[in-house]
């Protein structure tokens, strides 16, 4: 059977769609790369925002126009099929996409099952990863934050942590297969702990067993701690020097309503202590504009903070009522009318810091 998967999301999500294919090419089944081919064809979504909702829509829709098979079987699965059966919106579903095609839905802990439906997460495994370079790891899932504006919380798996054997196992092999390069991924990888070992004596023991270079997908700011710092520091020539380190916003109030357990001063510290260890590490960050009380001077307080932290870039991400969330359960839909303005000057910011440490690194005037 030739099968097509679809990914939509996060560096978690791509793994986890790498274990598909490898799962049903195990089972005798082909990987194609043309969904009009596709006798079966997974969608692995996302529901952080509306508009990775609306890519969904939109690639369904493109396969009923398009397709080329009788009888194809369609799955959508991950995190926006655990949103939609745990809200039960499948008949919203179906009317908002107004195509007479049979879906079935498999959230979160049932997204294998079309393939593998024994498989126990917690000990996912893959031996390469399709058309790259550099392998994911993924060694941990699931978040109890609860951030005022997130979904992720609902829809993921409880937290957990791969076991640490399971990782080295898998990474060994990937090392054998040619790959020189982890990332290392998770919902929440700053969280990982199995057996007394944390996420800097895991990697301690990845670098004892092998000569694998490490890259950390994201850390939440508040699990940068001394004993990370010291790790980074006696290691920074086996890891890429690159953090990324999610803000959300600049304004201490706004961080508080989102349920962030940082501050701003909190923030630099940790900006100032890793670029003592490497001066020329990049840092790029996650920021949300437009979040329901954000003021004008909140937005700007952030648009500040930014520039004299010195970010190297940012990814912006325009607020995303999600249902379910606190903030949408205080807020519902509600979004600041200059929202798109507000997104335009921050990535434009974005641009600027970019294109400083571009100049810098190419010394280029």
């Amino acid at each position: 059977m030739k099968v097509f998967v679809r990914t939509y999301g996060c560096k978690t999500n791509q793994y986890e769609s790498q274990v598909m294919k490898e799962l049903s090419i195990d089972k005798g089944n082909f990987i194609t790369e043309d969904y009009k081919e596709a006798e079966l064809i997974v969608i692995n979504t996302c529901a952080v925002t509306k508009p990775a909702e609306r890519d969904i829509y939109k690639f369904v829709r493109r396969v009923y126009r398009e397709n080329k098979v009788d009888n194809k079987k369609i799955f959508v699965v991950g995190c926006y099929a655990e949103y939609i059966k745990q809200n039960r919106l499948e008949k919203k579903f179906f009317e908002r996409l107004d195509t007479e095609i049979e879906i079935k839905f498999l959230g979160v802990k049932e997204k294998y099952n079309f393939v593998k439906p024994d498989l126990d997460n917690s000990i996912e495994k893959i031996k390469k990863f399709f058309g790259y370079q550099r392998a994911y790891v993924k060694i941990q899932d699931g978040c109890n934050n609860f951030c005022s504006y997130c979904i992720i919380p609902y829809v993921r798996n409880k937290m957990y942590s791969k076991p640490e054997d399971v990782i080295l196992e898998e990474i060994k092999q990937l090392q054998n297969n040619g790959y020189k390069e982890i990332v290392l991924v998770g919902t929440h990888i700053g969280r990982y702990f199995y057996k007394g070992k944390d996420l800097v004596d895991v990697c301690e023991d990845i670098f004892r067993d092998s000569k694998i270079n490490l890259i950390f997908s994201s850390i939440e700011p508040n699990e940068i701690n001394d004993k990370f710092i010291e790790f980074y520091n006696k290691n920074k020539d086996r890891i890429f020097h690159h953090l990324h380190i999610p803000l959300q916003s600049g304004d201490d109030y706004i961080l508080s309503s989102m349920g962030r357990k940082y501050n701003t001063n909190d923030y630099r510290e940790i900006i100032n202590c890793l670029r003592k260890v490497n001066p020329e590490l990049i840092i790029s960050t996650d920021i949300i504009v437009g979040y329901p009380e954000e003021t004008k001077d909140m937005f700007n307080n952030t648009i500040n903070f930014v520039r004299e932290i010195k970010l190297n870039w940012v990814h912006v991400f325009p607020y995303s009522p999600r249902f379910g969330t606190l903030s949408y359960k205080k807020y519902g839909e509600t979004v600041p009318k200059d929202l798109k303005d507000r997104v335009r000057k921050l990535c434009e910011l974005s641009f600027e810091l970019g294109e400083k440490y571009y100049k810098k690194v190419c010394k280029v005037n």
